[in-house]
């Protein structure tokens, strides 16, 4: 593996890590530096939704992720001893139908040492001081722990350096800002708690709201809104225990804090997430309050769209024009992220008697209401998200008559939307769809539908390959059994699930992005529209080479 030190990445958090990794995976080894040192534990986030725990299967972290939090299935609402809803977040579709409740420095942890095994190397208590852009790239200035300044040229800077982003202020990217004016004291403790560990539990008080996670170790984290918007600095033993004690049944006797801070809420939007050479991710383009347990997990999918376009482009295989894209799709995503946290936030915090009664009354519908609670457990595991507006995908499709196997209910996934998983045969046994995309570059499935003839299919495969153009693999889908005489990459769809999942009732095309959303779909063995994908990718084919 080449290393390749044209990208520098300011900010080893979540944000910073999955995209050093994103590029590593593709070849390509970026700088990394951040200004706080190796060992320090922010605990702010906890928890992992559906879609970043499936971006942790793409790169191999999802077990030991399993293995290192506490995996939650339901929120519970209550007002004192009263239940007002249950919201089953395993309702979304996805093949982590969970939230995993983890602190922030173990995720950290497990993406630094993947990015170590990958060959990136972060340069701890390294700062940022300004940096300067000209058409061919950017003059860093960097201060190192030892107080030893340097000046260095890259040709990209990846602003994912929080919400006080000095890559921001230095290249002038302006940014709307609102205090919400709520306070929340947040920390770590022990406690006797009679409370089931597979579920969020929220209180709401007439003073305020106290809500209480699980986590390792027999631990549990508090959050709690102060009555104004001045928390304490540090907040104690005693401040949990006040909170728990006025607006919760539990019992107050918190003891062994591990953890503690406080906050006020504010929100930012950056009015750009690219400028020129510099691109901005995660926190430092975006920050909000913590109520639903979105920053995170939105960050770092800022990362997994930003990382494969990065590495086609610095690799010179994309036209640069093809980072625009990445403004285009996620700015819209973040901004619907950070108004909906601030709507939530005002709502689960209200204290006047009108917001208490309209919360109330929203919850116990949300506990009767089953698509409700589906749409929304999709929505709270970012499974949702889509980029059908984006101008890097389209598709080519009729609803076509329905086919004795198939499943009517099933449009499949469209253009920009999330692609689906499911199980799949091949010689060697069962193996899941996902699992088969794991490799980095474009996937193209091929569905054959009802065709069974090998000399037909053999032709498609073929064909299929000439159009990828070694951009990536080829998937031939069969829905009977496994075809003689073909070679690898042939799967057989014996319960027509994959086939039914993807809408499909004839041959069809899918091509599936890195980042695991559809680029384009066709229901036709047509191989041109995938040529087209690839032209308005800006994607240079790959020459093959050949042995000497």
């Amino acid at each position: 593996m080449t290393v390749n030190a044209d990208i520098l990445i300011a900010g080893a958090g979540p944000t910073g890590l999955v995209l050093a990794i994103e590029l590593a995976r593709r070849g390509v080894i970026p700088r990394v530096v951040n200004a706080e040192s190796a060992d320090h534990r922010e605990s702010r986030a906890v928890s992992i939704v559906a879609r970043s725990l499936e971006m942790l299967d793409d790169i191999g972290l999802a077990q030991a992720a399993l293995d290192r939090g506490v995996p939650l299935h339901t929120l519970n609402f209550y007002q004192g001893t009263t239940t007002l809803a249950e919201m089953d977040v395993t309702a979304v579709d996805s093949s982590f139908p969970l939230d995993l409740c983890i602190p922030q420095w173990q995720t950290v942890a497990l993406l630094r040492e993947h990015a170590e095994h990958l060959g990136v190397t972060v340069e701890w208590g390294t700062r940022l001081l300004g940096q300067k852009t000209d058409e061919h790239g950017v003059s860093v200035e960097l201060e190192h722990e030892d107080g030893r300044r340097e000046r260095c040229r890259t040709g990209w800077l990846i602003g994912a350096d929080g919400a006080h982003s000095t890559v921001r202020e230095t290249a002038g990217i302006g940014r709307v800002r609102t205090d919400l004016k709520r306070g929340f004291i947040l920390g770590d403790v022990a406690v006797d708690w009679p409370l089931t560990r597979d579920r969020f539990h929220v209180y709401f008080d007439r003073s305020g709201l106290v809500a209480v996670f699980p986590m390792v170790g027999g631990y549990w984290r508090i959050l709690a809104s102060t009555p104004d918007d001045r928390p304490p600095r540090t907040p104690g033993l005693d401040d949990f225990a006040t909170w728990v004690a006025e607006r919760t049944p539990l019992d107050p006797g918190v003891r062994d804090l591990q953890w503690s801070s406080s906050f006020v809420a504010r929100e930012s939007l950056a009015d750009r997430l690219r400028d020129g050479r510099i691109l901005l991710a995660g926190d430092a383009a975006h920050s909000h309050s913590p109520v639903g347990g979105q920053g995170m997990n939105t960050g770092m999918q800022d990362a997994y769209n930003l990382g494969w376009k990065l590495a086609l482009v610095v690799t010179g295989r994309a036209d640069e024009s093809l980072l625009d894209s990445y403004q285009t799709e996620r700015w819209p995503v973040v901004k619907a992220v950070v108004e909906a946290t601030s709507t939530t936030t005002k709502i689960a915090t209200g204290t006047t008697l009108v917001a208490r009664r309209a919360r109330r009354h929203a919850l116990r519908l949300l506990g009767k209401l089953n698509p409700v609670q589906q749409r929304l457990s999709n929505a709270f595991g970012e499974h949702l998200v889509h980029y059908r507006d984006s101008h890097l995908v389209f598709q080519r499709w009729k609803e076509s008559p329905a086919k004795a196997w198939s499943d009517i209910a099933s449009t499949g996934p469209e253009a920009g939307e999330l692609m689906r998983d499911s199980y799949l045969e091949n010689r060697q046994g069962p193996v899941s769809l996902r699992h088969l995309l794991r490799t980095p570059g474009h996937h193209l499935l091929l569905f054959a539908a009802d065709t069974t003839d090998s000399a037909t299919l053999a032709r498609w495969q073929a064909t299929a390959h000439e159009a990828m153009a070694g951009h990536g693999e080829v998937h031939l889908i069969t829905r009977g059994h496994l075809p003689p005489g073909l070679s690898g990459g042939v799967f057989a769809d014996l319960r027509s699930e994959a086939h039914n999942r993807y809408g499909v009732r004839r041959p069809s095309l899918y091509v599936i992005r890195p980042d695991k959303y559809v680029g384009y779909r066709g229901d036709s063995i047509d191989l041109a529209p995938v040529n087209d994908y690839f032209h308005a990718l800006g994607a240079a084919p790959v020459k093959e080479e050949t042995a000497p």
